[in-house]
């Protein structure tokens, strides 16, 4: 089983990904504009890419024994992790003007090395129901800004 993405999240990675090389070049060709605003705009999204990215929008792959993780929305290295060496999975629950969005995190040795959300994934509930299969379900988390963002950079 594949993990799919949404069409939300694509259209938004490409928008943010494609505006600040626009502003840059508008800014580049105008007499008149800074080039100020372009670069710390241009960093803000290197760090969204390093950060969010990195830690949400996995491609993720199932076979009966092992799980397949691709960063960076499939376009990352891929590692492959045996079902027996995990330690299981943990639900976090995350409220946006979209909704309340469900984001499981898998671990291995307590740390993060994978994750599925109903936000990026179109077809999370199978995804869900395959770990819940393979894996031990160890609770959930609290959604807070303090938590989150250590488990960005975790």
């Amino acid at each position: 089983m594949n993990s799919k993405f949404k069409i939300l999240p694509i259209f938004i990675t490409s928008y943010i990904t494609i505006l600040p090389l626009l502003l840059v070049y508008l800014c580049v060709t105008s007499p008149n504009a800074g080039m100020t605003l372009p670069i710390v705009f241009l960093l803000f999204i290197v760090c969204f890419w390093l950060t969010v990215f990195r830690t949400r929008a996995h491609k993720v792959s199932f076979d009966k024994k092992t799980i397949k993780v691709k960063r960076y929305f499939g376009i990352g290295k891929s590692k492959i992790y045996d079902f027996n060496i995990l330690d299981g999975f943990i639900t976090m629950f995350e409220s946006g003007k979209l909704g309340v969005s469900e984001t499981i995190f898998i671990l291995e040795k307590g740390k993060r090395v994978g994750s599925i959300s109903s936000f990026y994934h179109s077809n999370f509930e199978n995804l869900k129901a395959n770990l819940k299969e393979n894996l031990i379900d160890l609770g959930e988390i609290e959604s807070t800004f303090k938590r989150e963002s250590y488990l960005l950079f975790k």
